[in-house]
């Protein structure tokens, strides 16, 4: 069966975000500082992404990057985490507040095409600015 479309830019939305979150943030664990590649190398939403494509789901601000273990750590023990994640990031933790209480928001298709476009560009400035040291 064939994927629908909506499907297949979510996955492309998906591999845009997990490669920007592992540039954003150098392939380095935001709770405990390792190195982490591959399957090491977890993209961690702080409120949950919900189902489908929605804005939630690809808010760069809605993600961090973690290990393996610290992403586990990360949803088992909720309390900690948003403690954690507030003293890290107050102005990160104060605008996902927007998130909490609500449904996530669908994104729509064309929404979706123009996010693609703009992570693809945001990809080639940080791998450029890897390149040249200057990130």
């Amino acid at each position: 069966m064939a994927k629908s479309k909506r499907a297949r830019l979510t996955k492309q939305l998906d591999d845009l975000c997990r490669q920007l979150v592992r540039l954003i943030y150098a392939d380095t664990c935001q709770r405990c500082g390792k190195k982490v590649y591959g399957s090491n190398s977890q993209p961690c939403h702080v409120v949950a992404k919900g189902k489908g494509a929605s804005w939630r789901r690809f808010d760069l601000l809605n993600i961090f990057l973690g290990c393996n273990f610290c992403h586990r750590l990360w949803h088992s023990n909720i309390l900690d985490s948003a403690d954690w994640f507030r003293l890290k990031w107050p102005d990160r933790y104060e605008y996902l507040e927007r998130y909490r209480h609500g449904k996530p928001a669908i994104i729509s298709e064309p929404e979706m095409v123009g996010l693609i476009e703009k992570y693809k560009l945001k990809v080639s400035e940080l791998e450029r600015e890897t390149r040249n040291g200057t990130s």
